[in-house]
């Protein structure tokens, strides 16, 4: 915030000027757990959106906490990971993306759920897992580009990650995978 007094006019009440949050760069000059964390400490809301050629993933933020993240990569999908948690078949899914196909106003997860393709609590346990994977692979990514908008899509779905708990949940899966 920045307050703008006019030359010599000091009896005159100030005007404040709401500056907006501009954040933008490279992984290799700002590592992404800092990033992460000066978005978390800044309290702000908006995405952080984060390429490496024709990747773009991006992380969600409401009043610093992290509550969704969205990909554009085929392995981010939701179906993809209710299958490979075994909380969804294959041939269900298949089924389900048919169903999507017909009705582009639901979204994927609400028609495997109308359909009984999935409870509602796998779809939420998917959703976070979906979540966590994305962010999990930004970290592995070497320099990636990213920017921060202080817009959230109005279509987002708000879960609550705590953000050194889910730093800490993917510093250990890179030691058990690696």
């Amino acid at each position: 915030m920045r307050t703008i007094r006019p030359a010599g006019q000091d009896l005159l009440p100030q005007v404040t000027e709401v500056m907006p949050f501009q954040l933008s760069g490279d992984t290799n000059s700002v590592a992404l757990p800092n990033v992460l964390q000066m978005l978390q400490y800044a309290a702000i809301t908006g995405t952080l959106s984060v390429r490496l050629g024709s990747i773009e993933k991006s992380v969600h933020f409401k009043n610093g906490h992290i509550v969704f993240a969205t990909s554009n990569d085929v392995q981010d999908r939701l179906g993809e990971v209710l299958v490979k948690a075994g909380f969804l078949t294959r041939e269900d899914l298949e089924k389900g993306l048919v169903l999507f196909q017909k009705q582009r106003l639901k979204k994927i997860g609400a028609i495997l759920v109308e359909n009984g393709y999935v409870s509602p609590k796998d779809l939420y346990l998917g959703l976070k897992m979906q979540v966590k994977d994305i962010i999990y692979s930004l970290f592995l990514w070497d320099v990636a580009e990213y920017r921060f908008a202080e817009q959230v899509p109005p279509d987002v779905i708000e879960l609550q990650f705590n953000l050194q708990d889910l730093i800490a949940e993917i510093i250990a899966r890179i030691k058990r995978e690696a």
